[in-house]
């Protein structure tokens, strides 16, 4: 176990939220640094130090502390939404990485930890992919994707040039309770993912159906997982690079509906029928996870639809991690 204060930047939001409450069951001294006024009350309630922390600006850099920090995690990110100017995610996903690293050269502290995207893969057709296969991307959210892969180079950077020891996590889709899947818009309407309208019908017993070609698979990786690879990668005494972090399987949404209409079944279960004819996904992808297990002693505990579904259900049974964001209540999916 890592012995110093850990700092974990954008602690507010979904993942960060889930592990810093993980972090302080594990008796960690972690900080929980955030913008979201809202979520700062959930910190309080689950006995987790939390301090103020906009990465953009230089006070709350000089109100951090500077002794003992064993390592620095970054999860905050300006999302890949289509109406975000692009100045904004170069301003939060390249330039707030760079000033973290610059923060933690000036200071001594020797390890920064940072959650990057699958999406850096969105052009590649391959079976299974690595951290070999290089990047190659297209599409909308394409600025997104380049202010992460330059963050992550700032990482290789400041590793080769300084010295320090950095990791950057690339996550495949997060599934748990307290995710926002579908598309929220600026004056709170929002529009639910397949995964909401799936959940919602296997609540009613009410019949799903699936469309598309169900040889599509994808792989997904559980929040707790990803919460136990962070924690690996903050424990790891010489690992520095880029790691694939996913189940390593790939499932279809037909696996997903199937996993669903069993687990929050309430007097019925859903019956689940395909139509390929409709359209569905185009794209899967299997991803490579042997070099974390190699390197960072990680292995994902939840690795099939039943697994993740089950915990999932426990978690939104008990509301700990809801969500803080503003969705209109005649829009809000079931899910949260």
């Amino acid at each position: 176990m890592t012995k110093g204060k850990i700092l974990v930047i954008g602690a507010t939001g979904y993942v960060g939220r889930y592990l810093c409450t993980y972090l302080n069951d594990q008796n960690c001294d972690v900080l929980a640094l955030g913008r979201s006024k809202a979520a700062q009350a959930f910190f309080e309630a689950n006995h987790v130090p939390f301090q103020y922390f906009d990465l953009k600006s230089e006070q709350s850099y000089a109100a951090l502390p500077r002794e003992n920090i064993a390592a620095i995690v970054i999860l905050s990110a300006c999302l890949a939404e289509h109406e975000t100017p692009v100045e904004e995610f170069f301003a939060v996903n390249t330039l707030g990485v760079y000033r973290v690293l610059e923060f933690a050269r000036e200071n001594g502290i020797q390890k920064v930890v940072m959650t990057s995207s699958h999406k850096v893969y969105n052009d590649i057709n391959k079976p299974v992919i690595s951290e070999e296969d290089g990047i190659s991307f297209k599409g909308d959210h394409s600025p997104y994707i380049i202010s992460k892969i330059a963050a992550e180079n700032f990482m290789t950077y400041y590793h080769k040039d300084f010295g320090l020891q950095t990791i950057s996590l690339r996550l495949t889709g997060v599934h748990g309770y307290g995710e926002i899947l579908g598309h929220l818009n600026k004056d709170g309407s929002y529009k639910k993912s397949t995964f909401e309208i799936f959940f919602e019908k296997a609540l009613r017993g009410e019949p799903i159906e699936v469309w598309g070609d169900q040889s599509v698979v994808r792989d997904h990786v559980y929040i707790k997982d990803v919460v136990s690879a962070i924690q690996s990668a903050v424990d790891a005494p010489t690992a520095s690079g880029i790691y694939n972090i996913a189940c390593g399987r790939g499932y279809s949404q037909y696996d997903e509906a199937v996993a669903l209409a069993k687990i929050f079944a309430v007097d019925k279960v859903s019956p689940v029928s395909t139509d390929p004819a409709k359209p569905g996904l185009t794209r899967g992808y299997v991803y490579d996870i042997s070099k974390a297990e190699r390197e960072l002693g990680w292995k994902p505990a939840y690795t099939t639809m039943e697994a993740i579904y089950s915990d999932y259900k426990k978690e939104w049974v008990s509301k700990k991690y809801h969500n803080y964001h503003h969705i209109n209540p005649q829009d809000r999916p079931e899910t949260l």
